[in-house]
């Protein structure tokens, strides 16, 4: 029982302590420089389980926003009906992490100071904004008529911009680039991205033929067996 005991005072104490860490991206949003150069050097304020959480916390809004969003901003009130969780959160999260590992793999070769935890962390914690305004967005579709949806358009382009330009500054910061090989690299990037993808893509492909071509001849092995 004491076992028991120690267990969960010990997480406890780690789950205030993420959450403690946590509310150190609320204070980067107001000062990106100086919150991503903690963020680097501070091993307090670095915390990779507080950065699966706000990833986590992206995936759920962005669920949120796809259920419950009014029914004028939808696309078609039937989507609402067949949800893919899988899907929606692979939509929501592997942007952010193909780009910490894509800028991981050239910022190596580009003299760059983080590391692949650094970026992720920093990347994960850029994700705040969207998460935010997903949220925020919810009660607003709901209230506002369609002769207003330009309030709603405007927060969904202030979200990405928000978003992405945290993305950029936390890159920045990360690596101590200037901005023209910030700019450069996060290009780079973007590339690297599309190239991950590709391969993904080309290996499914790959295996799927194999797959096939392996129960084509199950199934012709099989049939000559019995006859």
């Amino acid at each position: 029982m004491k076992s028991i005991g120690s267990y969960f005072k010990r997480f406890g104490t780690g789950t205030a302590t993420m959450f403690k860490r946590l509310g150190y991206a609320f204070y980067i949003l107001a000062h990106p420089f100086d919150g991503f150069f903690d963020l680097k050097n501070d091993p307090k304020r670095r915390t990779v389980s507080g950065s699966v959480f706000l990833l986590v916390m992206l995936a759920i809004s962005s669920i949120v926003k796809r259920q419950l969003t009014g029914y004028l901003f939808t696309e078609s009130t039937g989507d609402q009906l067949y949800l893919n969780v899988g899907l929606e959160v692979l939509k929501a999260v592997a942007p952010f992490l193909l780009f910490a590992l894509a800028n991981w793999c050239f910022t190596s070769l580009m003299d760059g100071d983080g590391s692949l935890k650094d970026i992720f962390c920093a990347t994960a914690f850029a994700t705040l904004p969207m998460t935010i305004c997903n949220f925020l967005l919810v009660p607003i579709s709901n209230f506002v008529t369609l002769e207003e949806e330009g309030i709603y358009l405007f927060i969904v382009g202030f979200s990405y911009v928000w978003c992405y330009g945290m993305v950029f500054l936390g890159m920045l910061v990360t690596h101590q680039y200037s901005v023209s090989k910030a700019i450069a690299t996060a290009v780079l990037s973007i590339v690297g991205m599309l190239v991950i993808i590709f391969i993904a893509v080309l290996i499914f492909y790959l295996c799927q033929q194999v797959f096939g071509f392996v129960s084509s001849l199950y199934t012709e092995i099989s049939f000559r067996l019995n006859e």
